[in-house]
């Protein structure tokens, strides 16, 4: 397993937990509109719970450059590694 996969599982289940949604998958062209309830609020629980869990902070030029899951996974591997 990629480092970069296993950033992806430990993600997928903050993703779960943030939306309360058990069974959710990330995929890497996955946007807020794919997931119910993926709204600002919780978008800001999302990364705020990926930085606890990964121990860095993401800078907002980051955040906001993301375009999809897979943008936001490939930051998070860079910044971890």
């Amino acid at each position: 397993m990629t480092k970069r996969e296993e950033y992806k599982q430990k993600a997928e289940e903050i993703f779960q937990e943030v939306f309360d949604q058990p069974e959710l998958k990330i995929f890497d062209e996955m946007v807020a509109q794919d997931v119910p309830d993926w709204d600002s609020l919780n978008h800001i629980t999302l990364v705020v719970s990926l930085e606890e869990e990964f121990n860095l902070k993401f800078t907002t030029k980051e955040v906001m450059s993301w375009k999809n899951v897979g943008e936001m996974l490939d930051t998070l591997t860079e910044r971890v590694n």
